[in-house]
Order: structure tokens, then C-alpha cells, then sequence
């Protein structure tokens, strides 16, 4: 298991009570918003490539400001905004201290530096099912499990409801959401491979994929949605069918290498340029640049099973949603 803290009731105040302890106990740590911390630096590198040039950009559920600072270069003023205090207090510090930006980029971030000199940014407390923010429109509107984080689907509907009034008519929303259908076909292909499901939390409602013709009454039309099927089949599932799930980590070589490789291939389709044996030969030998004992377990697992994979295509329980604002 990983942190979850004390399970309890699903509720607005028991959800945001869960991350201020986070963020007061881990804040400046590379796990304090989302465990999987290579998985993040792929889903921002994904999000750099998708999200416009701004003129006012929101990074909504910003938590400690990592992710926005590396989103920063997409838009000329930039808003981070968060329900919890503590998380504004870390992305603040961030912000106003360059020793300890510099720091931060150091350590958790390896593609690219977390630059704060040359644009507008500025961090709020903002509820995002109340939301108030002192900013203009937003032409770009971004976020990384902010809807989850709600305790129902018509706490998300408000939600959107809510971003949709701080944007522009021509407004651009990039979100990346755990979804149900996300989930439910990662665990099949985890349990088809001997593999456990994917662990779930109890502070997250996952996002309704079937209910995205829903959204346009609340503001927003869902035009494409991509998923990270490389880094998922790597990640979570060669990577603990060969290791056993007991044996892996969120911070591992095994994870740093399958971001690495999934940042060149990002899905089944990109990765048959070079073919899937390749791709997974290619994946263990990463391995090995950092934990050889892994990339041994990793490399007799493939010479197992790695010329008979069932279809990853889609694969995880994340998506990246882009959709456009609705009159």
C-alpha cells in the first residue's frame, strides 16, 4: 500500500483535510501530489507538447508549483491556484526562493528547468467548486487529477461549471484524470499476466469516461483524449510481473528508464516504429543503467513473454482529456 493516510469518509473537507497533511509532512518531497513522480515528468512532458501558447494560462490543483513553473513556458501570465493552504505555502517558497527552486529542479526535474524570471506567475488559495480567482479569462486552463480529487461526478460537473466561467469563449481545458475505464482495462491486463489490480484510493472518484457527452451542459466539449500506453505497460505491468509487486517501487530505475523510453514512444503505435521486442530490449537495458538487479528479473521476464504481449493499445488509468470551451 501506498500513502493514503487514514481512510475515511469521501467528503469535500475529509479530501482537502488529506492533502494538507501531505503537503505539511512531504511537501517538499517528489511524492506530495501524485506517488508516481516519473510518471509526472512524463505527463508534463506530454503536456508541453499539447497545450497552446497562452495569454493567461490557470494550472488549477497546482498543489507545491512544480508542475506549473514546467508548464510556465506555455503562457505569458500564469496562475497556479489550489485548495490547500499548506500546497501554496510550498509553491510560493518555490516561486520567491531561487536557492530552493534551484534545489527542487535538481532533484525532480530532469528534462527541463523550472524557470520563473522571465513570465507573470502568481499563486492563490482558489476552491475549485467555489472558485474566485483576482485574474483575467483564461485562454488555457490546465490540470492534473483535479476532478478525482472531488468526492462525485456532480461535484465534477460543478467544477467544470466553474472553470468554464474563468475562460475565454475560445478556451482551451487539458486535464489528465485516472478514469474508471482507465482502470478497469488495466487490471484485466494486469490480471491476464498474474499481475494484481492497480491499487485504488479512497480520496479519488474517478472520472466517468462514458458520461464525457455530459460535459458540454457544463461548459466544455471533450474533442480528443490520449493516453500513456508505453509508460503503463513498462511501468505497471512488465516492470512488477517480473519484479512481483512487493518488490517495486514508485522511485525506481525501473520507472526513471520507463520514462525515458516512453517519452521517445508514448504509445503502441509510436512504439511499432521500431517494434515491440525492441522497445522492451531496449527498456531492460535502461534498467540496467541503474539497477542491474532489476534489469536481470526484467530481461528473464522478456525472453518469457515479450514476443507474445497481448494488445497494450490504450493501456492505463490515466488519460489526457483536451477539450474546448462551450457557449
Amino acid at each position: 500500500m501506498s500513502r493514503q493516510g487514514q481512510q475515511r469518509e469521501k467528503t469535500y473537507d475529509n479530501i482537502r483535510s488529506f492533502w494538507e497533511s501531505e503537503a505539511a509532512e512531504i511537501g517538499n518531497t517528489p511524492q506530495v501530489t501524485i506517488r508516481d513522480h516519473y510518471f509526472r515528468i512524463h505527463e508534463l512532458q506530454t503536456l508541453l507538447t499539447v497545450i497552446p501558447t497562452s495569454s493567461n494560462l490557470l494550472d488549477v490543483g497546482c498543489g507545491t508549483g512544480f508542475g506549473t513553473l514546467a508548464l510556465a513556458r506555455r503562457g505569458r501570465h500564469v496562475v497556479g491556484a489550489d485548495y490547500s493552504q499548506e500546497m501554496i505555502r510550498w509553491a510560493n517558497r518555490l516561486l520567491e526562493d531561487p536557492a530552493y527552486r534551484t534545489q527542487i529542479a535538481t532533484q525532480l526535474s530532469p528534462l527541463w528547468p523550472l524557470d520563473a524570471d522571465d513570465r507573470e506567475i502568481e499563486f492563490h488559495v482558489g476552491n475549485i467548486v467555489d472558485l474566485h480567482l483576482p485574474a483575467p479569462p483564461f485562454d488555457t486552463i490546465t490540470g492534473q487529477r483535479i476532478l478525482i480529487n472531488l468526492p462525485s461526478h456532480a461535484d465534477q460537473m460543478v467544477a467544470l461549471e466553474n472553470l468554464r466561467r474563468a475562460a475565454t469563449d475560445d478556451a482551451t481545458l487539458i486535464l489528465v484524470e485516472a478514469t474508471l475505464q482507465g482502470h478497469a482495462a488495466t487490471d484485466a491486463y494486469r490480471q491476464n499476466l498474474g499481475v494484481p489490480a492497480l491499487e485504488k484510493y479512497w480520496h479519488n472518484c474517478y472520472v466517468d469516461e462514458s458520461k464525457y457527452d455530459e460535459w458540454p451542459q457544463h461548459g466544455w466539449t471533450v474533442q480528443q483524449t490520449l493516453s500513456f500506453d508505453t509508460y503503463m505497460l513498462l511501468s505497471k505491468v512488465v516492470y512488477p510481473a517480473a519484479r512481483g509487486p512487493e518488490k517495486c517501487a514508485f522511485l525506481s530505475g525501473a520507472n526513471q528508464a520507463a520514462m525515458e523510453i516512453a517519452t521517445l514512444f508514448r504509445t503502441r503505435s509510436s512504439a511499432a516504429e521500431i517494434g515491440e521486442r525492441a522497445l522492451l530490449d531496449a527498456y531492460a537495458e535502461r534498467v540496467a543503467q541503474y539497477d542491474k538487479e532489476e534489469a536481470a528479473d526484467i530481461k528473464a521476464w522478456i525472453a518469457k513473454h515479450g514476443d507474445r504481449l497481448p494488445d497494450w493499445s490504450r493501456l492505463g488509468h490515466q488519460r489526457l482529456v483536451i477539450a474546448r470551451a462551450t457557449s
